[in-house]
């Protein structure tokens, strides 16, 4: 018995925490289980879905790829109320659990709530008691400022695209085309910081968006390293 119990996965623990909370939590909650070991696919036990319309098996998160990169799990135990979006354009608050072993980060337990019907309720409000609407974080109960958390089902392309509008503007195919080898390498400094390269097939990815080699990305990389 002892022998089976110490073979289970830590993150089979907190499994039977999902569909729990799921319910306690009601149906405008959903519950998300991650496995951060497993980037492409880190979702293993979800509560909930129709929230961001996710299932079993989708992939990470931006905000999960930056927390790993920036090793923001490392100072704090959890992150709370802090804006997620999924679409069509709905607006969560979210909350993550960093799960660790041995001192590395294995999963996070997050939490997020449509925000939705609440808003509704107090857009009603406002309008009958004469108020303006309010169209600040404060509305929603989202105290926690910072990057918002894309639920996105290609969050790949979508941190491609923010990071080249960042450096030049524009994401268009044009623009890409005619970006120089400095822009480039500030375009994939973006990209590293955002973690994008712990995915799988990240650098072809990157090479095919900027219209560039695959070579080309690893030796923008180098230079990037150099100078840090």
């Amino acid at each position: 018995m002892r022998k089976g119990i110490m073979e289970l996965d830590i993150l089979d623990y907190y499994k039977k925490l999902v569909d729990f909370l799921g319910e306690v939590l009601g149906k405008n909650a959903e519950v998300v289980l991650r496995d951060c070991r497993k980037p492409d696919h880190d979702i293993i036990a979800i509560a909930n879905g129709h929230v961001s319309g996710r299932t079993i098996g989708a992939p990470i998160t931006d905000f999960t790829l930056s927390i790993l990169a920036n090793e923001e799990w490392k100072e704090r135990d959890y992150v709370v109320n802090y804006e997620g979006k999924a679409a069509p354009d709905k607006r969560l608050r979210s909350s993550t659990y960093f799960i660790r072993e041995e001192g590395k980060l294995v999963g996070q337990l997050c939490v997020n709530i449509d925000m939705t019907p609440y808003e509704q309720v107090m857009d009603s409000i406002r309008q009958l008691s004469g108020m303006e609407l309010m169209s600040d974080g404060g509305k929603s109960g989202i105290i926690c400022s910072g990057p918002v958390e894309n639920f996105s089902e290609d969050v790949m392309g979508d941190m491609m695209k923010k990071a080249v509008i960042t450096v030049v503007g524009s994401s268009e195919a044009k623009v890409r085309e005619r970006l120089t080898q400095n822009e480039k390498i500030e375009i994939i400094g973006e990209l590293n910081r955002a973690g994008l390269f712990q995915l799988k097939g990240a650098v072809g990815a990157v090479a095919e968006y900027l219209y560039c080699s695959e070579a080309s990305v690893y030796r923008y990389q180098s230079k990037i390293q150099r100078k840090a």
